[in-house]
Formats: C-alpha cells, structure tokens, sequence
C-alpha cells in the first residue's frame, strides 16, 4: 500500500506539472507546458539592505508562458524595475526602468526517469541601454514526495551609452550562478523546502566576489494556478578580493531578497 500511495503521488506531480511549470521561486525544473496550454503569471521581488545607505528595490514581471509541444516552451516578459536610495542625508531618490525579455526552454528528459535534463535560454532589453543573455542548463529529480532541482546559470550583461555623436559600450558583466532548491510535498497542495543561490559578479574587473544566499520556499497549488513565496537572505562572500573584502557584499547585493509568484493556467 505504501508503494502503491508513493507511486500516485509521483504521478500527481508528474501530471500537475503538465500544468504548470514552476514548483520553486527562482530554481527552475525540467517541467514544461503541454502543447496550446497558456499559463500568465505575476512576479514581485522586493531587494533591500545596502551598508550605510537605504535601499529598496521592487522589480515586477508578468509572464506569459506558451507550450509548444516536442518538448518546447516559449515565454515573454514585462518587466518593471522600480529603485528608492539615498545619496545624503537629506533624502531619497527613485529611479525606473522597463523592459522585455523572451525565454525558450527545451526538455530532454523529465524527473520522473534517473535524471530530468533541461536547457534554457533568454534574451532581454532593459531601460532601453542595456543588453542581457542568460543560459541554463535545468538537472531535476523526483523521489518519493521530495523534489531536487540545480540550475547552472551563465549571463551576459551589456550597457550602451551615446558619447559624442557614436554609441559606446567598454564594460560588461557575465555573472555565474548556480542555483539549488529542495521541496518537499506534503499533500497534492502544498510543498514546503529551501532554495540556495551562489551569485559570482565576473566583469572587465575580474572575478569580484561569491555570494551565497539561502532561505525557505512555500509552493501552494491548485487545479489551474500556484502561489510561490521564497525569502532569500544573503549568507556570506565565499570570495573576497579587494573590490568585495567583506563577509558579506553589500554594496552591489542585497541584505535581503523576497519573492511572491501567483500563476494561472488560462487553457
């Protein structure tokens, strides 16, 4: 009886993903959408915590996601970054910026077998002067209730500027992250675990820094939508160099990171 209970619990999952493809607040797993099926999501990251500084930073992302079939899936963003600091003493100020991306997600394998296997890529404009891609490889597994996915993520970040009468653009970023997430699913509604994030900043500079961050997730689901909470503080600098000597980087990360996610299947 308990094998037979563990084995339709694995299935439910299997099937709730064809549902839906997001059980994490930022680890991606290898579950894409079924052919024609539509799923619109909202986003809402809140970054705060700077040394000396006030600082509060709400980005917000609607999603529209498309599955394609033959293990594609496609999605388009808007995006919406929103940033209150202070420069003195004497108050704050707030800065804006939109932008658009476009993923694609390919599947090779599923978590249901040894290993689910998965590759990612995304382009995006944000502000109207920057440039970014970011590529994924997705590995997954599902045992029992428990489900473990790592990504291994590699972006690259480039602004442009108007100097003179040309278009200049000398710096560039290409931060490295690997990302770890752990759920386990307590009934068919609700998965409780933790997410782990290591952020590597590499620019024309070097390798400046290595950041672990790590905090709880909660999934709950329905039939046809998800709610996704994650809270992410940073740990440590695993790297310190001259640019980031410190325990902790603050100066270019957060203190704190949280994430909400509310998903809708529309077909």
């Amino acid at each position: 009886m308990k094998k037979l209970y563990t084995a339709g619990f694995v299935l439910f999952i299997i099937t709730a993903a064809r549902g839906q493809d997001r059980f994490f607040a930022r680890t991606y797993t290898t579950n894409i959408l079924p052919k024609n099926a539509v799923d619109l999501e909202f986003w809402h990251t809140s970054r705060f915590g700077h040394l000396d500084q006030y600082y509060n930073a709400q980005d917000q992302r609607m999603e529209i996601e498309v599955g394609l079939g033959k293990s594609w899936q496609t999605a388009f963003y808007f995006n919406r970054y929103q940033t209150r600091f202070s420069e003195t003493d004497q108050g704050t100020t707030t800065t804006n910026e939109i932008g658009f991306s476009n993923e694609w997600k390919w599947k090779v394998s599923g978590p249901s077998r040894k290993l689910g296997v998965a590759f990612y890529g995304e382009w995006g404009i944000k502000g109207g002067d920057e440039v970014e891609l970011e590529s994924k490889i997705i590995l997954d597994r599902n045992f029992g209730k428990n489900l473990l996915a790592f990504n291994g993520v590699f972006e690259y970040e480039k602004e442009f500027e108007w100097d003179n009468g040309t278009v200049k653009s000398e710096e560039w970023e290409s931060p490295i992250e690997l990302d770890l997430g752990y759920m386990y699913n307590i009934n068919t509604s609700l998965g409780v675990g933790f997410e782990l994030r290591n952020h590597n900043e590499i620019t024309t500079e070097g390798w400046e820094h290595s950041v672990l961050f790590g905090g709880p997730t909660i999934n709950y689901r329905g039939n046809n939508w998800f709610v996704i909470a994650n809270y992410l503080p940073q740990w440590v600098n695993l790297h310190k160099t001259p640019i980031a000597p410190g325990n902790k980087v603050l100066d270019e990360l957060e203190r704190t990171e949280v994430r909400i996610l509310v998903g809708i299947s529309l077909r």
